[in-house]
Formats: C-alpha cells, sequence, structure tokens
C-alpha cells in the first residue's frame, strides 16, 4: 500500500516536471521589430542638454589653495608642481618661500601660504 502511494506521487511529480519543462519547450516571441524600431536611443544626449553642461563648466571657478613650498616645487590642491608646470587653465610662474604666482591668458593669481583665516588669493588684471 505504501509502495503504491509512492508510485502515485512519483507519478504526480513526473507529470508535474513533464509540463513545465514543455512549457520551456514553447517557442517563445521576442521583441517586435517594427516596435523597436520606433523605439528612441536611450543613449543619446538631447543638443539642450549639452548646452547647459557646457554652460555650467565653463561658469564654474576655479579655486587654487597653496599648501606648502619648497624649493623650486609648490603644492596647489594637493599635488606637487614645478616652475612652468600647468595648474587647470594657468601655468606656474614664479614660486618664492611663501608664495606662488599662477598665470594664464587673461589673468594671474598670487597664491600664499594661508595663514589662519586669510584668504590666500590676489587676482591681478592684466
Amino acid at each position: 500500500m505504501i509502495e503504491a502511494k509512492s508510485n502515485l506521487t512519483l507519478n504526480d511529480e513526473v507529470k508535474t516536471y513533464d509540463t513545465i519543462f514543455e512549457k520551456i519547450a514553447e517557442k517563445r516571441i521576442g521583441a517586435n521589430i517594427v516596435l523597436l524600431d520606433t523605439l528612441g536611443n536611450p543613449f543619446v544626449s538631447l543638443s539642450s542638454d549639452l548646452n547647459v553642461s557646457e554652460h555650467n563648466a565653463s561658469s564654474k571657478i576655479e579655486t587654487f589653495t597653496l599648501e606648502a613650498t619648497f624649493e623650486a616645487k609648490a603644492k596647489i590642491n594637493g599635488v606637487w608642481y614645478g616652475k612652468n608646470d600647468d595648474v587647470g587653465a594657468y601655468k606656474l610662474v614664479k614660486i618664492t618661500r611663501n608664495s606662488a604666482l599662477l598665470q594664464n591668458d587673461n589673468d594671474k593669481k598670487e597664491l600664499f601660504i594661508r595663514t589662519k583665516d586669510e584668504s590666500n588669493v590676489k587676482i591681478f588684471a592684466k
């Protein structure tokens, strides 16, 4: 009797799995090609978005902090630079004991090692 019950249970399980396998074996239909062609590319940026990001990039003001000077090197924003190295849009043109002079075509920025609450940037117009 127990053996007959277990055979019925096994047969039911086999039938259940057979049904599952039949569903898996059925041909599945993917996305409709015509529908896919009508969708826009999700990776294309709109031109107005590009203009906004370009405007934001150009409106950012570079801030520089002179942290230390040692011989002919200056540590600006955590990076050591030598004379005539490019620092952002500027060139490091002069290094003294407590200052560094950054210059580009439009202006000069003289950085000083910060002492207490004083600002360490002085801007000179050409």
